[in-house]
């Protein structure tokens, strides 16, 4: 199968390299275009009954985004990018709901394969977004298991 545009979604920490190494290695195969993103979902607050995180209501409310947070984001992801030997055609930095981010982005960029890692830990089998985005996006998925 050949991509054309393959859309890497990292989380700016070491293990991200593996990923786009893995999408970089795919693209180069296909000649496809390679983008990056981040999405930070941090400055999103979610409501929880008596504060018991797994009791929170799916009630998500916008705060405003640090603009130097979202600069440092950008900086952190132009550096990842910098250490691939492909071209990378877009670099985004973006805040909200995961799924939701992942799923314009798509649309946006006209990508037709999502390359995503997942942590094999205990936090992750418990909290893992993985579900989520495989129920939400409708194009191809990689998952890179780190």
């Amino acid at each position: 199968m050949t991509y054309n545009h393959i859309l890497v979604a990292v989380d700016l920490t070491n293990p991200s390299e593996i990923v786009m190494s893995k999408a970089t290695s795919l693209a180069r195969e296909a000649n496809a275009k390679l983008s990056l993103i981040y999405v930070s979902a941090h400055h999103l607050k979610v409501s929880a009954p008596g504060g018991i995180p797994w009791l929170a209501s799916h009630d998500i409310e916008d705060t405003d985004p640090d603009e130097k947070e979202q600069e440092h984001y950008q900086t952190d992801l132009n550096a990842l990018a910098e250490q691939l030997d492909y071209p990378v055609e877009n670099r985004l930095v973006l805040m909200g709901e995961l799924d939701v981010e992942l799923t314009t982005a798509i649309h946006q960029l006209e990508a037709d394969l999502l390359v995503c890692g997942h942590h094999h830990d205990l936090w992750s089998r418990l909290i893992s977004s993985i579900r989520k985005i495989a129920n939400a996006v409708d194009t191809d998925l990689l998952i890179v298991y780190l």
